[in-house]
Parts: structure tokens; sequence; C-alpha cells
């Protein structure tokens, strides 16, 4: 991703920018908070956020999902200009209704993830080590819930959605499962990702 030179060598030549997703300080690792040194990060951020105050452009944090940790600092400094790319949450908020409405199809996703994990992260740059993720046969139908608060097991789950969901069984069962417990899936939405909008300082507006 570029820097915030970037951003001063577009408008020198005279590129109007919308949105630029620097590299930013630290790490930005799948459906878990950001892990770094906070203020090596708010140093850094401050001057793309001023860039982008000055230039007119967005600031682009991509893996925005779940960094709980800097949202003060990314509302703060961009007053409002930038975008939180997220999709992943939304995965996970969907597996944990489903761990804690219908068990035994939860097992059985978390199994075709335990199996999909190398494959998987082929395509994501992640820290998760599996020996920290309780073994299913260990845990109680309650506790299974439980897993989406161990960074670890939100890994597995996160990245290992798209082997999930190309099984042939899996594919054609997994909406059904969540149709039946849709209302509760919105309620997991309007928590977390309003979770994000409260830190972002973004104001809510009912429906």
């Amino acid at each position: 991703m570029p820097s915030s030179a970037s951003a001063l060598e577009a408008e020198e030549a005279g590129i109007r920018l919308f949105s630029l997703a620097p590299r930013f300080v630290g790490e930005f690792q799948k459906g878990i908070d950001y892990r770094g040194d906070l203020g090596c990060f708010e140093s850094s951020f401050r001057t793309h956020a001023a860039l982008a105050r000055k230039l007119g452009h967005r600031l682009s944090v991509h893996s925005g999902s779940d960094k709980f940790s800097i949202f003060p600092l990314v509302g703060a400094l961009t007053q409002g200009r930038f975008h939180i790319k997220t999709a992943g949450t939304n995965w996970l908020e969907a597996v944990r209704v489903i761990a804690l409405a219908e068990p035994e199809f939860y097992r059985i996703l978390h199994r075709k993830a335990l199996a999909s994990f190398r494959k998987a992260t082929a395509y994501y740059h992640i820290t998760a080590d599996l020996d920290n993720v309780p073994g299913l046969s260990g845990l109680e139908d309650d506790e299974l819930p439980g897993l989406f608060e161990n960074p670890d097991a939100r890994q597995l789950i996160h990245i290992t959605y798209g082997e999930i969901l190309s099984d042939p069984s899996l594919r054609e069962s997994f909406p059904l499962v969540l149709e039946r417990h849709m209302e509760a899936y919105w309620a997991a939405l309007i928590r977390h990702i309003g979770r994000h909008l409260d830190l972002l300082k973004i104001r809510r507006v009912s429906p």
C-alpha cells in the first residue's frame, strides 16, 4: 500500500485522490484488534490524517474490522475522513450466532475450518496458533460461543470462510441454518458494528 509520500506526489501530478490506503505501522490482522505500539501508530497516523485533511481524500484502513484500540484515534484525527474496510466480522458474528443456536452444526463448521486452515493461510497474514484453540471434544455446547473471544479461534474461523462455503453441503446448508436465526444475527450485528461506530464517534441513526 502507498505511503503518505504518494499523496503528495499525486497532488503534484494533478491527480485528485478520493481515498488512499497507506501502509500503517503495526499489524492489521484479520478479525482481531490492532497489534503494535499505539504511540507509534498515533504519531504516524497524525501525518497521514493531516495530509488527508489538506488534500481532501479519505484514509482507508484495510482489515479494519475489530481494530477497537485505534478507532478513537482514526475518528478524531481524520475528522471523519476515513473508510474502514470490514466484512469478515459480519461472517464471524453469523458463525457465533450458529454456535449459540445450533451447536452441532457449528461443530461441523469448526472441523471444516481446522481441516482447511493450512491451505487458507496461503492467502492471509495472520499469527494464529491452533495450539491456543481449545479442542471441541473438551467443550460443552454452551461453551462454543466463547471461542469467539479467543483471538486464535477467531482467525481460524475468519480465514477459512472460503473453504467452508465452497464445500457443497455446507454452501447449501449454511444459509438455511442462518435464516432460522436471522433476528438474532441482526441483533448481533447491531451490537458489534455499533461498537465500531461508537468508538469512531459516528452518530447512529435509528431506523
